[in-house]
């Protein structure tokens, strides 16, 4: 197919964070006067992975209830807007979003633990509501393994083993982000279906307790699994201490494609406009000055790449890079797209 329009492609963002936020149940704010909707529809994203519940995005308990109450926004908001949203369960509704021009809305997470508290059949009834990835970590160590800025890696629990299964099971994807190096990799090797990394970098490029080995790039590959490269500026900075650009960004991607394959990586953003500037200053910097850096609100994404509107320019910025167009859609999409069919397939109905 030639090379075209963002919008003649299948975008997936593997971590786009919110389109509402928990608990006052609010959409990103305009820019420029654009509704946040209207410019992610205009942009040509087909869909992004968005966080349930409380951790990652929000301030206070992150139990079932609160992750309940997120889901409850969304289809509340699926409601209001049925013309634009699109709720994400199938491989089928991805396409079905990119052909009528919606947004489609899948349902992910950060940090699994706390939401079940001890109890993984509760993740049977998230994956009935539509929960279809679901991230095993959060930063620090929890009952099913422990998070990249734990100083001491423990790996992947029993529970941590027992969830992996039923998710699996339920056709849910494991999301490895945030997991330390050995979690991750005992997780990667447990996991019966191809796990993702909905966000991270690599180590090699940028040195970050977030980003990834190599060798938890190469096992990743391995299972058929995917990482979204994220634009986040503190995990894709070529040059310490200064503000990243969209080549930067672009510089991950092609690492990881030489690296373990184009087959393996896609787009993770980590957008969130939505974010508070109290929240981020007064709670974010606080607990994790080691992921924010000397970044702020307004500097903390790569430039040239650093909100919704901005997967307009990917594709032609991939094939600067020198990717062909196969190679693009297969980044932009289609790695995600693949693993998405090979682990939905066994998704209950609702």
């Amino acid at each position: 197919m030639p090379a075209g329009a963002a919008s003649d492609y299948l975008i997936i963002d593997g971590m786009g964070s919110a389109a509402l936020l928990p608990t006052a149940q609010l959409p990103p704010p305009p820019h420029n006067g654009k509704a946040w909707l209207d410019r992610a529809i205009d942009s040509g994203l087909t869909a992004l992975n968005v966080t349930m519940g409380i951790t990652g995005i929000g301030m206070g308990t992150d139990d079932f209830r609160s992750l309940l109450h997120t889901m409850h926004g969304y289809f509340c908001y699926f409601d209001l807007e049925p013309d634009r949203l699109l709720h994400i369960r199938t491989t089928a509704d991805l396409e079905r979003a990119k052909g009528e021009r919606k947004l489609g809305i899948i349902f992910g997470c950060q940090g699994l633990d706390t939401k079940i508290d001890g109890d993984a059949s509760l993740l049977l009834i998230m994956a009935k509501l539509g929960q279809r990835i679901v991230q095993l970590t959060y930063n620090e160590r929890g009952a099913i393994g422990c998070g990249a800025l734990e100083p001491n890696d423990t790996g992947l629990t029993e529970f941590g083993r027992i969830c992996i299964r039923e998710i699996n099971e339920c056709g849910m994807i494991v999301d490895l982000a945030h997991a330390g190096q050995a979690t991750a990799l005992q997780a990667i090797e447990f996991c019966a279906m191809p796990p993702i990394v909905s966000h991270a970098n690599a180590c090699a490029v940028t040195d970050h307790p977030r980003n990834l080995r190599d060798d938890v790039l190469r096992a990743l590959a391995a299972k058929g699994g995917v990482v979204g490269i994220t634009a986040y500026a503190p995990f894709c900075e070529t040059r310490r201490g200064t503000r990243p650009t969209i080549d930067d960004f672009m510089s991950h991607i092609a690492y990881v494609a030489d690296l373990i394959g184009v087959d393996h990586v896609g787009i993770g953003s980590d957008f969130f406009e939505g974010e508070s500037p109290i929240r981020f200053e007064r709670y974010f910097r606080r607990r994790y000055p080691a992921i924010v850096g000397h970044y702020t609100i307004d500097s903390v994404y790569a430039q040239g790449f650093e909100r919704v509107d901005d997967f307009a320019v990917l594709p032609a910025s991939l094939r600067r890079r020198g990717f062909g167009e196969e190679d693009v859609r297969k980044i932009v999409g289609g790695n995600f797209m693949r693993v998405f069919g090979q682990c939905w397939r066994a998704a209950p109905e609702q």
